[in-house]
């Protein structure tokens, strides 16, 4: 576990043992006692996430309106796509070499009214990253020692001054924000296949070469199924659901891949779903938080800091937790 900072439009390694990213919370609380930034900051406060798959994106979506709830003068920028392509490889988030994971900035964070400018090289002399982070407590995760379960969008949000009641009252769930025209365009999709009736939406596909197929323990996600059965549902699936079991909970079903529909409309589509039932999936995190209900199927054996509040998760040994 590398420590990595930005200074000067570079990276650097800042490790000290190697075990751990930043600090825990209660040796922030001990050796500053104050947050890392003013209560009446109207500085920049220039942000970077080293990881760039649609999750990665989407569980920290929710963390720039967060900050200005918190410290409602401080100006807010992100990389630009330059910046990010100039500084770290992204090939590895991609799903295919016509999708690169570049993409993922604007279909996740494109129209954020709380992020000011996207920056470029040679701006800022310092940019916070994602591993600025505190975390509460730690767990053997195999060969490595990381944080529990608990959302990385607040453990980087505790590094940064917010309090736990602040975590409570302030909501960080994912956000995403879509123009007058993405949301009638997508409004008039949603009523032309179920009108004004509920809905949801299934996932069953993975970007990971070694999650992909039909996963042996989707029953696990049966019990949820039960609960909305009969309701219509947008769906992308790597296997034919009307030969399964979930063709006889869903009859009605419209498939996002024969519905040519860009990502951000799949995401407002999900959003706005009664249930998403899935396996974990960056396209389901992104989804996440606008109070649809979630049920997603976990192929690890810890969620780890991937959480999002609210969300039901099924683990494959049969364990399930809604954090």
């Amino acid at each position: 576990m590398h420590q990595w900072v930005i200074r000067e439009d570079k990276i650097y390694n800042a490790s000290t043992d190697g075990r751990v990213l930043d600090v825990p919370y209660l040796g922030v609380k001990a050796t500053e006692n104050i947050p890392i930034l003013p209560e009446d900051y109207d500085g920049w406060f220039p942000f970077m996430r080293f990881c760039y798959s649609l999750g990665d994106l989407g569980i920290l979506s929710g963390l720039f309106e967060a900050l200005k709830k918190k410290y409602p003068k401080l100006k807010i920028a992100v990389p630009s796509v330059e910046y990010v392509e100039n500084t770290i490889n992204t090939e590895v988030w991609g799903y295919d070499k016509n999708n690169p994971a570049l993409n993922n900035i604007e279909a996740v964070w494109g129209n954020n009214p709380y992020i000011d400018k996207f920056f470029k090289e040679g701006e800022f002399s310092s940019v916070f990253t994602d591993h600025d982070r505190s975390y509460t407590s730690l767990i053997h995760d195999g060969d490595m020692i990381r944080s529990c379960d608990e959302p990385l969008v607040e453990q980087i949000l505790r590094r940064l001054g917010f309090t736990e009641d602040d975590l409570q009252t302030i909501d960080s769930k994912p956000k995403l924000y879509f123009t007058p025209d993405e949301i009638a365009r997508n409004t008039k999709t949603i009523q032309s296949k179920v009108q004004e009736r509920d809905y949801g939406c299934l996932l069953f596909a993975s970007r990971l070469e070694w999650a992909k197929g039909r996963w042996e323990k989707d029953y696990l996600l049966y019990e949820a199924a039960e609960k909305f059965k009969g309701l219509p549902v947008f769906y992308f699936s790597e296997f034919d659901i009307k030969e399964t079991k979930w063709g006889e909970y869903f009859p009605e079903s419209y498939n996002f891949a024969d519905m040519g529909v860009s990502i951000r409309d799949q995401i407002y589509i999900k959003r706005q779903a009664k249930f998403n039932i899935s396996y974990q999936a960056g396209i389901t995190d992104a989804s996440n938080g606008s109070g649809s209900e979630m049920h997603i199927l976990c192929p690890y054996p810890t969620i780890r800091e991937n959480c999002i509040r609210g969300t039901h998760y099924y683990y494959l040994n049969g364990d399930k937790k809604k954090f």
